[in-house]
């Protein structure tokens, strides 16, 4: 059973600036064409989350520390966008490659966090169920979602993005932390 008293964090790859804008494009006219918001609202940008903690509020500077000695050993890679998928009909998102370089960032991040932090997110950011994704809207009901598929089909694929930093951020409410260069240059 969850603790209320620990917080969610993630770890998320940062997009750069020309992918994301092509991205929050997207955001934008799904959420203008179906009045989903919740993206906008919770000011949530593109990202792929590669884990997620709980972890005690004392606990959060020992946790960022990890992540940053994580990045530092981390060489900045490529993420090739290739589909648009959904969760259930309720969400709609980017689905990236699973390559070795998401794959590995994954299960890397994992060994070295889980032996301290419990798991949030009821596992789903496990390396051996993580289904990575950049979500385009959330919370959709059955009009909005097929607004947004007409929308989101516009985006043009594949969609490359070279992933140069993390971001480590609090969930509910969203908050970003910090965003973190890998290989530790800048």
């Amino acid at each position: 059973m969850f603790d209320p008293s620990l917080k969610t964090y993630a770890v998320s790859l940062h997009l750069p600036h020309d992918v994301s804008s092509i991205i929050t494009s997207a955001v934008s006219s799904i959420a203008d064409a179906t009045g989903n918001h919740h993206i906008i609202e919770n000011k949530i940008p593109p990202h792929i989350t590669i884990g997620a903690f709980h972890a005690s509020p004392a606990e959060e500077a020992k946790l960022l520390q990890l992540v940053e000695e994580f990045a530092r050993n981390q060489k900045p890679g490529i993420v090739h966008f290739t589909e648009i998928e959904n969760f259930k009909g309720k969400v709609l998102f980017l689905k990236p490659e699973k390559d070795d370089f998401l794959s590995i960032l994954n299960a890397e991040l994992h060994s070295i966090l889980l032996l301290l932090f419990e798991k949030a997110e009821n596992g789903f950011y496990l390396p051996e169920i993580w289904f990575p994704h950049t979500s385009l809207a959330t919370r959709l009901n059955p009009n909005q979602f097929e607004k947004a598929k007409e929308i989101a089909s516009q985006i043009t694929l594949p969609l490359t993005a070279e992933i140069h930093e993390i971001g480590f951020y609090q969930c509910s409410p969203f908050l970003e932390l910090k965003k973190i260069r890998l290989g530790g240059v800048g």
